[in-house]
């Protein structure tokens, strides 16, 4: 089993994201889960099992305009996530990806803003353990701020603009 758990963000900024800092964090939150699994995938392949985990966001399903970069780095995960799923099912290779909210850390520590249902790091860790002892392919967290992640998505794009805008 490997966990692919590096993360970086460059903070919230209405800015543009200068270009180094915006390739770091692309380089250390989707690239370096490539450069991990070029090497690993051969031996679960070769072995017929495995697990990967790897650790998105929520903000990947929702993407503001202060987060833009980590957003779109982390729904980048995700996509890629699916297509490793997909292509290694027939291997016995699970694949798990899962979506925490906020968690208390040094990540989450930096942030000037009112993080809406965060949770203890031995709570995160208890949620991110169950996902990966029940084999959940998509798990996200918590529940209820993904429940307004999902509602706020089903709204038409210009209602949702104006949600955003207000915020």
């Amino acid at each position: 089993m490997v966990i692919l758990n590096a993360g970086i963000s460059v903070g919230h900024t209405d800015g543009i994201t200068p270009f180094k800092d915006f390739k770091k964090l692309y380089d250390v939150n989707l690239l370096a889960n490539h450069a991990i699994l070029e090497i690993l995938l051969p031996k679960f392949e070769s072995q017929k099992s495995g697990k990967i985990v790897f650790i998105s966001s929520l903000a990947s399903l929702f993407s503001m305009p202060s987060s833009k970069a980590y957003s779109s780095s982390k729904r980048a995960l995700n996509a890629y996530s699916e297509a490793i799923r997909y292509k290694y099912k027939k291997h016995n290779i699970k694949v798990i990806n899962i979506l925490p909210g906020f968690i208390k850390s040094e990540l989450t520590d930096k942030n000037s803003f009112k993080m809406p249902f965060i949770l203890t790091t031995h709570d995160g860790v208890k949620k991110i353990k169950y996902a990966i002892e029940k084999n959940k392919r998509v798990y996200a967290f918590p529940f209820r701020f993904h429940i307004i992640i999902l509602l706020l998505n089903l709204l038409p794009h210009f209602l949702r603009e104006k949600i955003v805008n207000l915020f």
